[in-house]
C-alpha cells in the first residue's frame, strides 16, 4: 500500500512529464548554442586562414607586378621613364601567373583582369589608378561568387550558411630609394637635407659650388675614402671620368661618406672633365645620382656625415675659375635601380615594397 504523508501533496505523473519535457528542451537548446560557438570556432577559424593565404596571394601578385615595372623603368632614359604609358596586361600577366601558383582554401587562385589595377601612390592621398608614368600596382584576390568561388562552411550549415566570400587586396608602390648599388652614385657631391625641405624641389636649379651656402646647399665628399681631402677628390673625378673608379654601395640612413668641406676649388676642372666624359653630346646633359645628407645648407660638410638618401640631377653645365660652380637641377618621378623603402627626394627605387592593404 502506498505511503501518502500528512500534509504533503501527491506528485502527479503529468507534472513529473512537463519537467522532463522542460529539460528535454533546454537540452536541446543547449545543443544548438554548443554547435553556433562550434560553428563559430571552426568557421571563422577556416575562414581566417583563407583570408590570410588571400592576403598572400595579393601581396606576392602586387609585389611581382610592381618589380616588373621596376625593370621595364630601370630600361629607360629619364625623358623615356617621364613620358611612359604603361600596358597593364604586362603587369596582369605576371601578377596572375603569381597568383595562379598559389592556393587559398585548397584552390589555386585566379586573379580577375579587373582586379588588378595600375596607377601611383602617394602616403598622403593613397592609390589612384593611372596608366601614365605609374609607380604602383594594387592586386586583389577573391574566394567569391564569379571569381574562384566562396569558401564552405563545416558547422555554420546547420544555421543554414553553407559557404562565405572572403577577399584580400595589397597595394605594392615603387618608393623613395633607400639604396645605392655599388657604382650607381655618379659623382662625389650631395646635397643637404634642407634643400629638399622646400614646399617645391621637382625641376628646380639648384648650383653646387659646392660651399655650404643656401644657394648651393652641397657639398664635396670622398665617398668612404678618409681622410678626405682635395688630391683624394680629385683622383676620385679622374677615375670617375676614365670608369675605373666603382662608387661605394650606400644605405640610406646607415651609410657614413666622408666630406671635404669648402669650395675646393682646384678640383672643378677634373669635375668639368668628367661632365663632357658623361653628358649627351645632343642635350649637353648628364643625369647623375647624388646622395642626401643629414645636414642644413648654410653649414659647411665636413668629416663623417650620415647619408639619408638619394637624388637625381640633370647637370647642364661645370664653370672652372672664377665661376667654380655646377649648374644642374634636381628632378623627381625618376626610378633608380635600386630598392625602395626610403625618403622621398624626387628619386624612386626600382624594387617595390608593400604599401597599403586595401581591404
Amino acid at each position: 500500500m502506498e505511503r501518502i504523508e500528512a500534509g504533503m501533496p501527491r506528485r502527479s505523473d503529468s507534472a513529473g512529464s512537463s519537467e522532463k519535457g522542460a529539460v528535454a528542451v533546454m537540452i536541446a537548446f543547449m545543443i544548438v548554442t554548443v554547435l553556433g560557438f562550434a560553428a563559430l570556432a571552426v568557421d571563422v577559424g577556416y575562414m581566417m586562414v583563407a583570408r590570410n593565404e588571400l592576403q598572400n596571394i595579393a601581396d606576392a601578385s602586387a609585389l611581382a607586378a610592381a618589380r616588373k615595372l621596376g625593370v621595364l623603368y630601370e630600361g629607360m632614359t629619364h625623358t623615356e621613364q617621364k613620358s611612359y604609358v604603361c600596358d597593364p596586361a604586362v603587369l596582369a600577366d605576371i601578377a596572375q601567373e603569381v597568383a595562379l601558383n598559389n592556393q587559398a582554401a585548397g584552390i589555386a587562385i585566379d586573379v580577375d583582369f579587373s582586379d588588378i589595377q595600375v596607377g601611383i601612390w602617394r602616403p598622403e592621398s593613397g592609390f589612384s589608378a593611372t596608366l601614365n608614368q605609374p609607380d604602383a600596382v594594387r592586386v586583389t584576390a577573391r574566394r567569391q561568387a564569379g571569381s574562384n568561388g566562396p569558401v564552405g562552411t563545416f558547422f555554420a550549415q546547420i544555421l543554414g550558411i553553407d559557404t562565405v566570400p572572403v577577399a584580400a587586396c595589397a597595394t605594392a608602390a615603387l618608393t623613395g630609394a633607400s639604396t645605392a648599388d655599388p657604382g650607381t652614385l655618379d659623382m662625389p657631391v650631395g646635397i643637404a637635407i634642407q634643400w629638399f625641405n622646400k614646399a617645391e624641389f621637382c625641376d628646380q636649379p639648384i648650383k653646387f659650388y659646392p660651399t655650404g651656402t643656401l644657394e648651393g646647399c652641397a657639398g664635396w665628399n670622398t665617398f668612404i675614402d678618409s681622410p678626405s681631402n682635395a688630391s683624394k677628390l680629385r683622383d676620385i673625378l679622374r677615375q670617375l671620368a676614365q670608369n675605373t673608379y666603382t662608387s661605394p654601395e650606400a644605405f640610406a640612413g646607415q651609410t657614413f661618406f666622408v666630406f671635404t668641406g669648402g669650395n675646393v676649388a682646384s678640383a672643378f676642372e677634373d669635375m668639368r672633365q668628367l661632365y663632357e666624359a658623361k653628358r649627351n653630346p645632343a642635350t649637353g646633359e648628364w643625369r647623375a645620382t647624388v646622395v642626401v645628407y643629414d645636414m642644413q645648407c648654410a653649414d659647411n660638410p665636413t668629416g663623417f656625415i650620415r647619408i639619408v638618401g638619394f637624388a637625381t640631377a640633370i647637370v647642364t653645365g661645370v664653370k672652372t675659375s672664377p665661376s667654380n660652380e655646377i649648374t644642374a637641377k634636381v628632378v623627381c618621378d625618376t626610378i633608380n635601380e635600386g630598392r625602395g623603402g626610403g625618403n622621398y627626394y624626387g628619386t624612386k627605387g626600382s624594387i617595390p615594397g608593400l604599401v597599403d592593404k586595401c581591404l
